[in-house]
């Protein structure tokens, strides 16, 4: 079997202006040579393939039997969000009818726009009291919510726009956030109701009615300083900043219930192969949904899915499931 390994490398430099965080969810090259590693490992031929502009000409000209796909999708012009960005390469597969891991072009899409993922997974899984900021003013969606809040860039994954000053306290304090993040990122603002208690993470891989749990992971402050934001700082210096508790400290009737709410968002966003889910306990400690990650980060030392099973399950065995699991799921075979 002959794999197009798809990624989006991240660039050596940056066009000035743009915030340094802009690439965050692009992979370097040893994540690449490492997923390509473990997929050799398995017993088929692998091409990392970048997924830029020759995409289609790429996969057509390669003659791949399956892709593995970790592509983030192209960022916007001159750095401006593009909700869906990552269902682009595998819209290309399913336009070429060539079969891919992952979660289709519609949950792709779906997921990286935090207020629709909500609205998705709501009333089935808990969310927190939110709002969605467009066009100003916003004072009267901002009155209703109660602070403190947290201001994110809707349209993003992996902590881009959440920093040390996401947490607002009031609503001036929200709306200056939400007017910088906006001319940053260029995209809406979601503001929720900051969750004071535990963050947990989620692992799930397969597909219905056979989805299983790879772990739980708790994210917490490797000391105490306030209240805990789990921010782009803290993800770049996490090995000083974070502790990951697995298992999780909380008690068995809550780790029950967010698993089952990680399930049901499974199910609700329609993933595939793999996926992951973050939580937060609000001040009642019930488990809130906070997002989905269909396309999470398999760097060896730093992705949360391979930090969170990496006591259970070797790398290698990771990236070949999800491999396996697709190859099942399309009844394809391994040759």
């Amino acid at each position: 079997m002959k794999v197009a390994l798809l990624f989006n490398e991240k660039p050596a430099s940056m066009e000035a202006g743009l915030p340094d965080d802009t690439f965050e969810e692009y992979d370097d090259p040893a994540t690449v040579c490492h997923i390509a590693g473990a997929l050799r490992r398995l017993g088929v031929t692998v091409e990392p393939v970048p997924a830029d502009r020759r995409l289609p000409s790429r996969l057509e000209e390669g003659s791949f039997d399956f892709v593995f796909n970790i592509a983030e999708g192209p960022i916007g012009l001159a750095g401006r969000a593009r909700r869906c960005r990552e269902a682009i390469p595998a819209a290309i597969c399913e336009m070429l009818g060539v079969p891919y891991t992952g979660s289709d072009a519609l949950t792709l899409g779906l997921t990286l726009d935090k207020a629709l993922a909500r609205r998705a997974v709501s009333p089935e899984v808990p969310v927190a009291p939110g709002a969605l900021l467009e066009d100003e003013p916003w004072d009267d969606l901002l009155s209703g919510l109660r602070f403190p809040v947290i201001v994110k860039p809707n349209d993003e994954g992996s902590s881009k726009g959440i920093h040390f000053d996401s947490l607002a306290i009031h609503s001036s304090a929200a709306t200056a956030v939400a007017r910088r993040l906006r001319d940053s990122y260029r995209c809406p603002l979601l503001v929720e109701e900051f969750l004071p208690g535990a963050e947990v993470t989620v692992g799930l891989a397969g597909n219905p009615p056979n989805v299983r749990l790879l772990g739980m992971m708790e994210i917490a402050p490797a000391s105490d300083g306030g209240p805990f934001v789990y921010s782009v700082e803290m993800k770049r210096d996490f090995r000083h900043r974070v502790a990951y508790h697995i298992p999780s400290r909380l008690d068995a009737p809550i780790l029950a219930a967010i698993e089952r709410y990680a399930r049901a968002a499974y199910r609700l966003l329609g993933c595939r192969d793999i996926a992951r889910m973050d939580f937060r306990l609000n001040a009642s400690g019930q488990p809130c949904f906070m997002e989905c990650n269909p396309l999470p980060g398999l760097n060896p030392e730093t992705g949360d899915i391979v930090i969170l099973t990496a006591g259970a399950i070797p790398y290698d065995q990771l990236v070949q499931g999800i491999l396996l699991d697709a190859i099942e799921r399309t009844g394809r075979a391994v040759s």
